[in-house]
C-alpha cells in the first residue's frame, strides 16, 4: 500500500475534514471513528474556518495598507530629500554657517552628498532629524528655509509616518493570523492521518475497487 498524502494546502485541510465528517455523520451507527472523534473534527473545522476567513481578511488589509503607504513614502522622501538639498544650497551660498548643520545631523563635506534615504526607516529617521534641526536652528535666531518649509515637509512626513505605523500593525495582525493557522496544522494533520488510518483498517480488506471507492469518498490520497 503506497504511503498517504496529507493534503497541505487550506482548501485541502478543509476539504478532507468536510468529507470525514459528511461520511461519519451518515454511517448509522457504523462509524469508522469515534463519536468523540467525529465532535473533534467538527469543532477544529469551525475553528478552522474562522481562522482562514480572518487570515485572507489580514492579508487584504495588509495589501491594501501597503498600496496606500508607498505613495505616501515616495512624498515624503522627496520633501526631505529637496529641503537639504536647500540646506546645502543655502551654505554654499554662505547663508548659513556650515557649523549649523550638525543641528540637523549632517556633517559637512565637499560634494555635500545626500543621506541614503531608500528605505522607510532612513525617511522615519532623517525626517525627525531635519524637523528638529530646523526647530533648533530657527530657535537659535536663523532663518527658516523655505521652498520646501519645514511646515510642508512636516505635513508630508506625517501623512507617511502615519501610514507606515497603520502598514505594521497590519502586518502584525497578519503574522499572528499566520501563526494561529500553523499552530492547528499539526492537530488538524493528525486528525485527518488518524481518520484515514482507521478507514485504511476497516476497508482495507474489501476487494480492489470497493476499497478504492471508500477510499475516494474519505478522501484518503496516496503518493505516487
Amino acid at each position: 500500500m503506497p504511503a498517504k498524502k496529507l493534503p497541505d494546502t487550506d482548501e485541502g485541510r478543509i476539504k478532507a475534514l468536510e468529507q470525514i465528517i459528511a461520511l461519519e455523520e451518515n454511517m448509522n451507527g457504523k462509524n469508522t471513528i469515534s463519536v468523540r472523534d467525529i465532535q473533534d473534527v467538527k469543532n477544529l473545522l469551525l475553528s478552522y474556518e474562522r481562522l482562514t476567513v480572518g487570515a485572507k481578511q489580514t492579508l487584504e488589509d495588509e495589501i491594501a495598507a501597503e498600496k496606500n503607504c508607498f505613495p505616501l513614502f515616495q512624498k515624503a522622501q522627496l520633501y526631505i530629500s529637496h529641503f537639504i538639498q536647500v540646506l546645502y544650497l543655502t551654505v554654499i551660498r554662505q547663508e548659513m554657517k556650515v557649523e549649523n548643520l550638525a543641528c540637523y545631523g549632517l556633517e559637512y563635506s565637499d560634494d555635500f552628498t545626500l543621506p541614503d534615504l531608500s528605505t522607510q526607516k532612513a525617511v522615519i529617521e532623517w525626517g525627525e532629524r531635519v524637523i528638529n534641526g530646523e526647530a533648533e536652528r530657527t530657535g537659535q535666531g536663523g532663518s527658516p528655509i523655505y521652498n520646501p518649509s519645514i511646515t510642508k515637509v512636516k505635513v508630508h512626513y506625517d501623512l507617511f509616518k502615519e501610514a507606515d505605523y497603520s502598514l505594521k500593525i497590519y502586518c502584525q495582525n497578519t503574522n499572528r493570523s499566520r501563526e494561529s493557522m500553523e499552530d492547528l496544522y499539526d492537530k488538524i494533520d493528525s486528525l485527518i492521518w488518524s481518520a484515514w488510518t482507521k478507514a485504511e483498517f476497516t476497508y482495507g480488506t474489501l476487494p480492489p475497487k470497493e476499497r478504492e471507492k471508500k477510499y475516494n469518498e474519505y478522501g484518503i490520497q496516496f503518493y505516487d
